[in-house]
């Protein structure tokens, strides 16, 4: 599985000749078992990409890797119903394979200065990994969940000091058994609420799921530590030492569905509103460009059908919506985009600016299916405002 720091590596690879090969495989629905049509959509693919590679002068340095791919055509068949991203420059020796999620729109093939990253981007927002805790007074099982795979990972046994058949007379050691287990209850509590924090310290998840009793859940919440309480997207009832993967992959999807889609209606909302408000959100194009290329912008929405074409400058790495042969700023020859969106999640990713992926919101829709929250507005800090 890839992770952030693959998609950072990727950004930050460049090709001054242009022969960086981005390679998308999308599984289709086979017309046969034979899944000959994928087959012949992959070879397709390459020899419109050596005949552009041709056109343009660059055939010798991307021959080994368009040749390479070929190769894997008849390979390919289905993928085990798995997406495949490969990104590769034969010239500077560089190949990165990747089976992910099959959420890519088709299968395509690329070649440019750099690698096309907008699909794989799209791909990480989509996947989430979940640590899920299940406990009782005397028993806790963890697990993690990365999309629908769920794995147990660790159990805890709370051996509970046992009641006699006696209290002793008159019950007066009725009270000291039952302080006792009490507090072996608390110590059990955080010994795993230390385990929790250890997961998210690592960062291995990114979002945290407990299933309990009712009863007993203010007791369990008390002992959370700081990451857990951030990472905490909901708790729900269950059966902690009955339940099974199977059990929790329709709770855990459900739950993390509706907390991500909570925090990005609330970024849409606040991005929209602080642009109304003349604050610190920028929507539409025009005004998201001139935002990220000043350094305003801390995270970036970009619409899961944005695509718009446009410009990009190797040179000083200007980015603009108007099609023009020579850059604006540094009059150096420009690239025609046929969607400006790569280059914007590249420029994002090296830069370290979350991307937050919108789908279907009609808010978002109309204000141009792009925008940011910014980190502030340079025309309003305190030395413009002087020279005005």
């Amino acid at each position: 599985m890839f992770t952030r720091a693959d998609i950072r590596e990727l950004a930050n690879f460049h090709s001054p000749e242009g022969c960086a090969v981005t390679f998308y495989y999308q599984p289709t629905t086979p017309l046969n078992k034979s899944h000959r049509e994928e087959s012949i959509l992959v070879k397709d693919l390459v020899r419109n990409a050596t005949r552009e590679a041709e056109k343009r002068g660059r055939n010798g340095a991307s021959r080994a890797d368009l040749d390479r791919i070929m190769g894997m055509a008849e390979t390919l068949r289905g993928n085990g119903g798995k997406a495949k991203a490969i990104f590769a420059c034969s010239k500077q020796g560089f190949w990165r394979e990747f089976d992910i999620p099959a959420h890519l729109p088709k299968s395509n093939l690329l070649l440019n200065q750099r690698f096309h990253l907008k699909p794989l981007a799209a791909v990480l927002d989509g996947i989430r990994r979940a640590c899920i805790v299940l406990l009782d007074r005397n028993k806790a099982r963890i697990f993690e969940s990365v999309n629908d795979d769920i794995t147990e990972k660790q159990d805890f046994v709370n051996e509970l000091t046992r009641r006699g058949k006696s209290y002793g007379w008159g019950g007066y050691d009725a009270g000291h058994v039952e302080r006792r287990q009490t507090h072996e209850t608390m110590q059990h509590f955080k010994v795993v609420a230390e385990s929790i924090e250890q997961y998210f310290e690592r960062g291995g998840c990114d979002y945290l799921l407990i299933g309990c009793h009712d009863e007993i859940w203010p007791e369990i919440e008390q002992h959370l530590r700081s990451h857990a309480r951030q990472r905490l997207v909901a708790h729900f009832r269950i059966d902690p030492k009955s339940a099974t993967p199977e059990q929790l992959k329709p709770i855990a999807r459900e739950k993390l569905r509706e907390f991500d889609a909570g925090v990005k209606l609330g970024l849409i909302h606040e991005v929209i509103g602080e642009a109304h408000r003349n604050g610190r959100g920028a929507t539409g194009l025009r005004r998201t460009l001139r935002s990220l290329e000043i350094g305003e912008v801390q995270t970036l929405l970009l619409g899961s059908n944005f695509q718009a074409p446009g410009v990009k400058c190797f040179h000083c790495g200007h980015m603009d919506m108007h099609v023009a042969p020579v850059c604006a700023v540094c009059g150096k020859d420009n690239v025609e985009l046929e969607d400006i969106g790569d280059a914007i999640v590249g420029h994002c990713t090296r830069s370290g600016i979350e991307i937050v992926y919108i789908h279907d919101d009609e808010a978002f829709d109309r204000v141009g299916r792009i925008g940011a929250l910014l980190r502030f507005r340079a025309d309003q800090s305190t030395a413009v405002r002087a020279a005005g």
